[in-house]
């Protein structure tokens, strides 16, 4: 599975994840936002192509345990230069906080992630 199909299974899996919630009445445009029943946020990207984009805080996951996945940290203090995607910080979990990007490149890459910050459950 690849593309656009892809990256529609991967925002499946977080919505049918038992301990995860849309936050807000409406995702924005360009970013679905949710929450973790801890409060953690959680994004993806679903209008992309090609890769599956799935957006955390840096300090919600023990970065270790998914070292063998695609990503990207972005620190907060220079979001006017890295540029991540505006839209995430509707969220308010997610201002002023250092973030990292997920790229999976399978399935088991997404639950990975989302093991990693909203606990079993899938």
């Amino acid at each position: 599975m690849k593309g656009e199909e892809f990256v529609a299974a991967v925002t499946a899996l977080v919505e049918a994840h038992p301990h995860i919630r849309q936050s807000g009445d409406r995702h924005p445009a360009h970013c679905n936002l949710y929450s973790t029943a801890a409060g953690l946020p959680v994004a993806t990207e679903p209008e992309r192509k090609r890769v599956a984009n799935i957006w955390v805080r840096a300090d919600s996951v023990r970065q270790h345990r998914l070292a063998e996945i695609e990503s990207e940290f972005f620190d907060h203090r220079t979001f006017d230069v890295s540029k991540p995607n505006h839209n995430l910080f509707r969220e308010p979990g997610f201002k002023d906080a250092d973030l990292i990007r997920f790229q999976a490149n399978s399935l088991w890459q997404a639950v990975q992630v989302l093991s990693e910050v909203a606990g079993d459950g899938l």
